[in-house]
């Protein structure tokens, strides 16, 4: 069963953070996970791309809203109304304990209960066994990954727990720093980035990362050299190509630009010049 095979790329599936069971039991651990899936998620071209990053201040209007979902202080969400409201159509969402999941999808098409699965991860695999499962039940579900997708979709992730942590707790700085801003904090502070890199230098999402901070923070060089890193550990990652392509639209490099931007087009089989002509059309906002 596949539910997008005849409408490839029309509809959304955004993955949430993954709670606590318990407030008192938060760390990074769930956000970094949540990192992870959405990296995997994003090799499924029968969908559209789309970020949980992009729609965090509408998911959650005040800052209170999201760090109280983050540390399993609210533990539910209108996924039925926001389906609507927002033109998503699948949700990841769950809980994390110890080294084990409990993940539901829901399908705001669809009446009835979310299917759910219980999935373990370790971090000495690098992530692999964790998200072979995790696809293999979004499969179940009706939204497969191709063989080409998946090998996608499983690079070594070479991270320890202490550097999840770490990341984790970044991606929630950055998510805030970037929905709900600060008129008091021009920049957001880069350390727990680059910590999270000295713990884990070799992960993929965490150079990842890096790399957004450096890039929100407007030094495109230093972003382009940790998603250069990234690339390393996971050499077809959509969202790193296009930080890239980002950073050098920003640094009117049109070449580099244009060559990420094929490039991404291609591993994401969608057509190479309309992309080039959409990176063109960008180079010419910021001139």
């Amino acid at each position: 069963m596949n539910k997008l095979e005849n409408e490839k790329g029309k509809h959304r599936l955004i993955v949430l953070p993954l709670q606590p069971q318990s407030p008192n039991d938060f760390s990074g651990i769930g956000l970094a996970l949540h990192f992870l899936l959405g990296n995997t998620i994003v090799a499924n071209t029968y969908l559209k791309e789309f970020w949980f990053g992009w729609r965090v201040k509408k998911l959650f209007p005040q800052k209170n809203d999201l760090t109280a979902f983050t540390r399993g202080q609210v533990k539910n969400l209108d996924l039925k109304r926001l389906s609507q409201e927002q033109k998503i159509r699948f949700w990841v969402y769950g809980e994390v304990d110890t080294y084990k999941t409990t993940l539901s999808l829901f399908d705001g098409e669809e009446k009835g209960q979310p299917a759910s699965s219980i999935i373990s991860f370790s971090f000495d695999d690098d992530l692999i066994g964790f998200r072979e499962v995790f696809i293999h039940w979004l499969g179940d579900c009706g939204l497969p990954f191709s063989e080409l997708q998946r090998k996608l979709a499983i690079w070594p992730e070479k991270i320890t727990w202490r550097g999840a942590d770490i990341l984790g707790l970044a991606l929630e700085a950055l998510y805030i720093y970037s929905a709900y801003g600060d008129p008091n904090e021009e920049k957001i502070d880069l350390h727990p980035f680059k910590k999270a890199v000295g713990e884990s230098p070799d992960s993929f999402i965490c150079q990842n990362l890096l790399g957004w901070a450096f890039y929100r923070n407007k030094k495109y060089q230093d972003a382009k050299y940790a998603f250069l890193q990234a690339l390393l550990a996971n050499p077809d990652s959509p969202g790193v190509m296009s930080g890239l392509m980002w950073c050098c639209v920003y640094s009117n490099d049109e070449e580099e630009a244009l060559y990420w931007s094929s490039r991404k087009a291609d591993v994401m089989g969608e057509d190479i010049e309309t992309a080039k002509q959409k990176t063109l059309n960008r180079l010419k906002k910021v001139r």
